[in-house]
């Protein structure tokens, strides 16, 4: 059964929010209606699909995906999910009916009395959302998945420019004091919004860039640019729609066309 729920202006600028894709997102908001007053709910992404994503073109496991491996959603016992940072978010119609599904273990906002509307269980959850918040550790580097992602999503920039990249990133975060949850988020926005290096180059005061053949601006959708994020995409996957346009299944995408058909092909083979 579908209920009413409701939206903060700044689910929009989380950082968890914006790292995923723009379908993991809006499922994500559907399962808020999908779950019962103490954010859990059964896992049936088929019947999800249908309830949510209609006439989307998707990979509704690879969306899960996004969801469970961001700790947004927890999968427990036998076909069951919670949403742990529900009641730190919703504010819960007094009359509407207690859960009926069991709690996932070691659930200690589960035995926390509940106030008015939910008000003294989400106080509680502010509390420990704000204690979870930390400031960038001076030894932090983006891990392997990290990297990973970077390398499909900013084909342009090599090891080098992620590595300085990186060093700005932590820099900005630390004279800022920054604090948050977990920084891998926060970084994949830095770099997704990282000029390439050669445009940084040509923002310099007094750069000459028309007397350097060797240092213009290069284009950023060159054909070997394109295949790399083409390379491990599927409908419904990671795609940067702000910098790339269109997804390639949307029939408006700016990929080349002799590109686009290859990888029609690809995956239709796949």
């Amino acid at each position: 059964m579908a209920r009413i729920r409701t939206i903060k202006p700044e689910f929009f600028t989380s950082d968890d929010i914006c790292a995923l894709s723009p379908l993991a997102r809006l499922l994500y908001v559907g399962l808020w209606c999908e779950a019962d007053r103490e954010g859990r709910l059964v896992w049936t992404p088929g019947v999800m699909k249908r309830r949510y994503l209609p006439d989307d073109a998707c990979d509704i496991e690879a969306l899960g995906a996004e969801l469970t491996g961001r700790g947004l959603i927890r999968l427990y016992g036998d076909g069951l999910a919670c949403i742990p940072s529900f009641a730190r978010h919703q504010h819960v119609n007094i009359r509407e009916a207690q859960s009926k599904l069991p709690p996932p273990p070691g659930d200690v906002q589960a035995q926390l009395p509940l106030g008015r509307e939910g008000e003294g269980r989400e106080r509680e959850g502010e509390g420990t959302e704000r204690a979870h918040a930390h400031a960038l550790p001076q030894d932090w580097k983006p891990d392997e998945e990290d990297l990973a992602w970077a390398a499909t999503a900013r084909p342009d920039l090599d090891r080098t420019a992620l590595e300085a990249e990186s060093e700005r990133f932590c820099h900005h975060a630390a004279a800022n004091r920054r604090t948050a949850h977990r920084w891998g988020p926060a970084w994949r926005i830095w770099i997704s919004k990282a000029h390439p290096p050669a445009a940084r180059l040509a923002e310099r005061p007094g750069f000459a860039g028309e007397n350097r053949k060797d240092a213009a601006v290069p284009e950023r959708e060159t054909e070997a640019q394109w295949r790399a994020r083409l390379a491990r995409y599927r409908p419904g996957k990671f795609w940067l729609e702000g910098d790339w346009g269109p997804r390639p299944e949307s029939g408006n995408a700016r990929v080349p066309p002799h590109l686009l058909a290859d990888w029609r092909k690809q995956s239709e083979a796949a």
